[in-house]
């Protein structure tokens, strides 16, 4: 009887040992292609060319790694499909591993927003052995639902979740690009005391005939970005932008065009525009190209290029078909802007301090107060108050500056709340600090990364 029951072991551990380890579909090889946004704006249809025991197994297969491809890989532009970043780091498939495993199989997962899934006729199957043949089959995926879904259940951040951890709800500004209104002849170059600046009259561009496309565009992407985020564009604040130019004119102070719309908007990413217009096939059909790009006011730089999208048409059904493209747009820029905040969140803010010290002030930074030049004491507190500082430009007596990151939150000293944090909050701080010296110090802020501390005694 002992020996029998050692048999039988035996066997059961043989068993186990030549058991066949299932390699999910996603992680089998095949290739993808995107093909095209369809009108909803929200479904794409992509090709996945990959390998099964017949057209079924090779359909089925497809439907998971067309999930897995938009989830994790994206995939880029096509002549009718626009490009897409994937939704989530493939290392996060590392931590979530079980998760995906149900859900990219799961008819009430993943595969619920699967519209259909298709054997593409124009790609023929091939036979590669026996057992195993080759085919393409066109998967429908509802793109903007399963994104919402993993939002949803915490899988992937959403605008919602970014802005609970900025600790307010981001605005954005919607403008036309700078190479749209230099094609449409709103840009002049000035000399100004801060040197040659291109003027950019977004007030006559928007309000007159040649733009008029523009206020349409602006309206398809209102939206679907009012679900996360709020939303100004220019014709939102003229009024303060005239009230702001009067009011520096006044104080004959000067500021850039840039500065001055990023201190009045005070938004902390700007939307521009760009479209372009092509008349093809002996002016019987109009191309047109559409382009998103997200600008950083805080750093004056683009941090955000989204890919052209373009459509073709000969009708004047060419809103209709702009509005699904806008859509498609914002679907693929949407994580974009939480991936950026969230990663400026985790490194801090950039900027910038300058000190300058008044004309005719008795002190400069030369001058010592109790041991020390006050250079160091600003040296000292501007590297206090930052995650990390550095010099920039020339030092003299008079004026120094200042790179700077700090922290995205800080602890109000009063409250013992913690709050959010930037560039004139910072200087603030710096001034508190420097108050026991007895000088007089106005903070003066420059658009939204710059902060200017005017010194005298």
């Amino acid at each position: 009887m002992k020996l029998f029951k050692s048999i039988l072991l035996t066997l059961s551990f043989s068993t186990l040992s030549y058991a066949q380890v299932v390699t999910p579909a996603w992680e089998e090889e095949y290739q993808f292609e995107a093909v095209a946004d369809q009108a909803d704006g929200g479904t794409v249809s992509i090709d996945i060319t990959n390998k099964g025991v017949d057209i079924a197994e090779c359909i089925q297969k497809a439907k998971s790694q067309a999930l897995f491809t938009i989830i994790f890989k994206g995939y880029p532009k096509t002549n009718n499909a626009s490009g897409s970043v994937a939704l989530a780091d493939m290392s996060f498939y590392a931590q979530k591993t079980d998760f995906f495993k149900g859900y990219l199989g799961s008819t009430t997962g993943g595969l619920v927003f699967v519209n259909k899934a298709q054997t593409n006729m124009s790609k023929p199957s091939s036979k590669l052995d026996k057992k195993t043949i080759q085919s393409t089959t066109t998967v429908y995926v509802m793109k903007a639902k399963l994104r919402e879904d993993l939002e949803k259940q915490g899988i992937i951040k959403s605008v919602g979740s970014l802005s609970e951890s900025l600790g307010f709800m981001p605005t954005i500004l919607i403008v036309p690009s700078d190479n749209w209104m230099t094609a449409k002849g709103f840009t002049k170059t000035v000399e100004t005391d801060l040197g040659a600046q291109k003027i950019y009259d977004y007030q006559s561009a928007i309000t007159g005939s040649t733009m008029g496309i523009y206020n349409s565009l602006e309206n398809f992407l209102r939206n679907p970005l009012s679900k996360g985020f709020e939303v100004k564009s220019y014709t939102d604040i003229m009024t303060q932008i005239a009230t702001a130019k009067a009011e520096n004119m006044q104080r004959k102070v000067e500021e850039s065009e840039f500065d001055l719309m990023a201190r009045t908007a005070n938004a902390q990413i700007w939307i521009k525009v760009d479209l372009v217009e092509t008349k093809i096939s002996g002016g019987t059909e109009t191309q047109y190209t559409l382009s998103l790009s997200g600008i950083d006011p805080l750093l004056a730089r683009s941090v955000i290029n989204g890919n052209p999208q373009t459509i073709v048409t000969s009708s004047d059904n060419y809103m209709r078909l702009l509005e699904t493209t806008v859509n498609s747009a914002i679907d693929n820029f949407i994580p974009e802007v939480v991936n950026y905040f969230s990663n400026r969140e985790k490194n801090g803010l950039d900027g910038e301090i300058e000190f300058r010290v008044d004309e005719g002030s008795s002190v400069n930074f030369n001058t010592d107060f109790d041991g020390d030049v006050l250079a160091v004491w600003i040296d000292d507190f501007v590297g206090k108050n930052a995650n990390k500082s550095s010099s920039v430009g020339a030092s003299t007596s008079t004026l120094r500056g200042y790179k700077v990151t700090i922290p995205t939150k800080k602890t109000n000293k009063r409250t013992g709340k913690i709050e959010t944090n930037d560039m004139e909050k910072y200087a603030r701080d710096v001034q508190r600090d420097l108050a026991p010296l007895g000088l007089t110090i106005d903070v003066r802020r420059q658009g939204l990364g710059k902060v200017v501390v005017y010194i005298s005694k």
